[in-house]
């Protein structure tokens, strides 16, 4: 029973890492889509595996069958391995995955969003998802090829200007009250700082990141728990199997 709910939840997980559409249009953007949707199909093939397994082992336990109990044993080692092979993949994996999303996140605010409306709706869906605004604060903007047509910003690099506006996206509820139609993009009349009050001031990257590994994170927590579970599991089918098999050698010897 406990295999299945495990199951479940993993399958769950992998269905909302593929079809989030912030997280699944942001990494097609960056040409991460391929890699992505094979992590979250995994998942999701792991996830009614285990739910499969489960099953077969209370079906072979309750009707005594040594058969079905030999299957368990066997995709129950397998699934153990690749639980194992995947655990230590996203843990080691998280600094790389953390890079991916900071730089394609500069990225994309420095050089696409100003260009590409494919880009600019995907990081206002993500802005307004997840409450943030930039990548580490919402100063990021400050760089962005978006702000360069404001009056006196200079080119990136040391002496650039504080006064920059930011997408409507990045606004909290107080600033869409005070600046119902214009908020964020016209804050180019004095330094960006002034109007903080009014912006959201968590970036982006940790929010997303977070959101993202969260979820895997609980998806290896429970991986783990399974994984003992699991050992468990072979050693009771074995020693199942082992008493199906001498119960029916003394009803052999009986006849």
């Amino acid at each position: 029973m406990f295999g299945k709910l495990t199951g479940l939840v993993i399958f769950g997980i992998g269905l909302w890492l593929r079809f989030d559409p912030a997280i699944s249009e942001f990494i097609a953007l960056h040409g991460g889509s391929d890699n992505f949707h094979i992590v979250c199909y995994l998942l999701i093939i792991a996830g009614a595996i285990m739910s499969f397994i489960g099953f077969l082992g209370c079906c072979g336990a309750w009707r005594l069958n040594q058969g079905m109990l030999i299957a368990f044993f066997i995709i129950l080692i397998i699934v153990f391995c690749l639980q194992l092979a995947c655990a230590v993949v996203a843990y080691t994996q998280q600094d790389f995955i953390r890079r991916y999303i900071d730089n394609s996140m500069y990225e994309a605010i420095q050089e696409y969003y100003a260009i590409n409306p494919q880009y600019r709706d995907t990081f206002d869906r993500i802005q307004n998802e997840f409450q943030c605004c930039g990548v580490k604060s919402y100063r990021d903007w400050l760089y962005s090829s978006w702000n360069r047509d404001v009056v006196g910003h200079n080119e990136l690099g040391i002496g650039h200007s504080s006064i920059g506006k930011v997408p409507k996206s990045c606004c909290n509820e107080e600033g869409l009250r005070d600046y119902p139609t214009n908020c964020g993009i016209s804050f180019d009349k004095l330094e960006l700082w002034t109007y903080e009050p009014f912006l959201n001031t968590k970036g982006c990257s940790d929010a997303l990141y977070d959101s993202t590994y969260n979820n895997l994170n609980l998806a290896i927590a429970i991986s783990v728990i399974v994984g003992i579970f699991q050992l468990i599991g072979m050693f009771l089918s074995m020693l199942l199997c082992c008493w199906i098999n001498t119960k029916s050698h003394r009803k052999t010897s009986n006849f």
